[in-house]
């Protein structure tokens, strides 16, 4: 009887220990709001999103971002890069923290005509489109001074709209530099979350032990 009984137990252990492994981290729909800006050799984002949310922020970037004439619609496309480290970056994932962000970071595309007043006054505001991708994962290293990625934690798509401030540079004859941008930005996106190996494992082993409950209890029933 006791080799009848373990055969069973041992199998139902690697069942639920595969299927918690196999489990495919969970997409959910959620809200995007954010903040970011570029220009004067500068680059920073904010970003939250359901659980989600970061803040990272480089002094490296483009030193403008455009160049255009009073009344003659400019195009422009800029992109914010993620950046990692203990002094760049700090990714909240539930209660969960890591300084490595990484992806293609968010792309702001915007079309404008900027009248000779706006020039004058040194700013302009109007509206962009955004699309942007996010992945944050663990430091292995976390606390020691240095980054070491490891597996990946949490993964960010994203697409919505915003409106972007320019700071303006008259050069003279109608013309101008877009030195500067700040955006302020909503839209929708899909996070997913990858469970930690020693979530799996007590998913899996708590599944074992009520699976064993169940099969005493069927093993051992008394007759009717």
């Amino acid at each position: 009887m006791p080799g009848f009984v373990r055969r069973p137990f041992s199998a139902l252990i690697v069942f639920c220990s595969l299927a918690c492994v196999s489990l495919p981290a969970g997409a959910n729909s959620v809200k995007v709001s954010g903040t970011a800006y570029q220009g004067n050799e500068s680059n920073a984002l904010s970003v939250t999103a359901g659980i989600f949310s970061t803040f990272s922020a480089a002094p490296d970037g483009p030193s403008y971002l455009g160049v255009g004439t009073a009344g003659v619609p400019l195009t422009l496309f800029f992109r914010v890069l993620p950046w990692s480290g203990p002094d760049n970056a700090q990714v909240n994932i539930g209660s969960k923290f890591t300084d490595i962000l990484q992806g293609e970071g968010i792309l702001f595309t915007g079309t404008f005509t900027v009248p000779m007043s706006a020039i004058s006054k040194g700013t302009f505001t109007g509206p962009v489109s955004m699309s942007g991708q996010l992945a944050a994962f663990q430091d292995l290293t976390l606390g020691q001074g240095s980054v070491t990625p490891g597996p990946l934690m949490a993964n960010l798509l994203f697409n919505g709209t915003g409106m972007a401030t320019l700071q303006l540079n008259d050069v003279g004859g109608g013309q101008f530099v877009v030195q500067f941008a700040t955006v302020n930005f909503n839209g929708r996106g899909s996070l997913t979350v990858v469970p930690e190996p020693g979530s799996l494992f007590l998913l899996s082993t708590g599944l074992a032990g009520f699976g064993t409950m169940c099969w005493r209890r069927i093993l051992f029933r008394s007759p009717a």
